[in-house]
């Protein structure tokens, strides 16, 4: 199983896409139309107006059509941008996050929860297992992962796209959850503020851990992960968290560190969306 993260312009959400979902889940015809009146873009617009005039009665529950598959995804994970003449379109960005599921799961709860045991290949899969069936959304970037909302929407995401299985919609508990997931501007600026002590907050530990043995490439490893180098050291002693596949961990959390700074400097939110398709056949789309 394979996650993306992707940035997104929150307005483009806010103001087109999000309302048309809110009114698709009830009636998908008007709603699409709304989204026909926003768009500048030709090749979406052409594909929504095709399944316009095919005829749509219902929701967007259920709705198995390629057209309408193609565009919710252009809509939802690429950044759209508004034109001088008013309508949106696409933006050619390629800033992107694509891994496996589970290690970017991993990596994002060694960042957020200091009680993450990923030092123990045991403890720390049992700890994965625990939080995939209930997470928790103080850890964002983690609980974004694994498709939970915050807030909630005012639609059942699950009903607008489904791909790995994941549905839950409970807005009286505060509950929403599907195979993608959206944080807001606000939250990315956050999350990218709160970066250099995490990063040295997980630093700190692993040099505990290492004691006595010395680990003399640290400022490195931060100074990478900080963004002020453009690529790791390579390791003299390996992180005892991290064991052998060191190297790859830390140039994936300076890949994951680089991806929230730059949405927040671009003044983005962020969707992410789990699938069990691969990666390149994602991004192609």
């Amino acid at each position: 199983m394979e996650v993306v993260l992707r940035p997104v312009n929150d307005a483009f959400l806010k103001e087109v896409v999000f309302p048309a979902l809110e009114q698709g889940v009830v009636d998908a015809a008007p709603a699409i139309e709304h989204l026909i009146a926003q768009l500048g873009e030709d090749q979406t617009r052409v594909e929504l107006e095709l399944l316009l005039d095919r005829g749509i009665e219902g929701t967007f529950f259920g709705l198995e059509d390629e057209r309408w598959s193609t565009s919710i995804y252009r809509l939802l994970f690429h950044e759209w941008k508004k034109s001088s003449r008013g309508g949106w379109g696409m933006v050619n960005e390629s800033l992107a996050y694509a891994g496996d599921w589970d290690s970017t799961l991993h990596l994002s709860l060694m960042l957020e929860d200091p009680a993450y045991p990923y030092w123990d290949e045991v403890k720390a899969s049992q700890f994965r297992t625990n939080f995939t069936a209930s997470p928790f959304s103080e850890q964002g970037l983690a609980s974004l992962t694994c498709g939970i909302w915050e807030p909630v929407p005012g639609f059942p995401p699950d009903q607008v796209l489904t791909v790995a299985g994941h549905g839950d919609y409970r807005p009286q508990d505060g509950v929403a959850r599907a195979d993608w997931s959206w944080r807001p501007l606000h939250v990315v600026n956050q999350w990218a503020a709160q970066l250099p002590n995490a990063l040295s907050r997980l630093l700190e530990k692993e040099s505990r851990r290492l004691r006595p043995v010395q680990a003399p490439e640290k400022h490195e490893v931060l100074q990478y992960w900080l963004g002020r180098t453009a690529q790791p050291p390579v390791l003299a002693v390996t992180f005892s968290g991290l064991g052998e596949r060191s190297n790859e961990w830390i140039r994936e959390i300076g890949y994951l560190a680089k991806m929230i700074r730059a949405a927040a400097a671009a003044q983005l939110g962020l969707t992410a969306v789990i699938s069990h398709r691969g990666v390149d056949d994602y991004l192609e789309r």
